[in-house]
């Protein structure tokens, strides 16, 4: 038990031992400017970018409002396409399905909440019990 404290004790001395320790006017003046390198390159990397979007921006915009009649019909014929493909797709996976559907049921599977009786038997007795 004491060495666990012994063992605490010292690992709380190093930890307020490196704390204590301060960085060298040598050490200071390399972190700075390699901190001012870095950041200041950055800068001018992102003020080039901004530049070159806005002057991408400044062409571009006569022709986008040159050729928006056309861009429009062109964006509803994408759009439609896609509303068709989805559809296409959600009829298949219907479709898929209800083909699954089938075979379990020829098959002899039955499926969930028919419990093994046949629909017949069960509009029959449905059918005598509302009479």
């Amino acid at each position: 038990m004491e060495v666990r404290h012994q063992q605490q004790g010292q690992g709380i001395g190093l930890v307020q031992g490196r704390h204590q320790q301060q960085a060298s006017g040598t050490v200071v003046v390399v972190a700075s400017v390699t901190g001012l390198a870095i950041g200041g390159s950055l800068l001018g990397l992102m003020g080039f970018s901004f530049l070159a979007s806005l002057t991408l921006l400044l062409f571009s915009s006569p022709l986008l409002l040159i050729f928006s009649p056309l861009l429009l019909f062109a964006a509803f014929v994408f759009v439609g396409s896609l509303v068709g493909f989805a559809a296409a797709a959600t009829m298949a996976l219907t479709g898929m399905s209800a083909l699954g559907w089938i075979y379990q049921e020829v098959g002899g599977q039955r499926l969930l909440g028919s419990a093994g009786v046949d629909t017949a038997s069960r509009v029959k007795e449905q059918g005598r019990l509302t009479i």
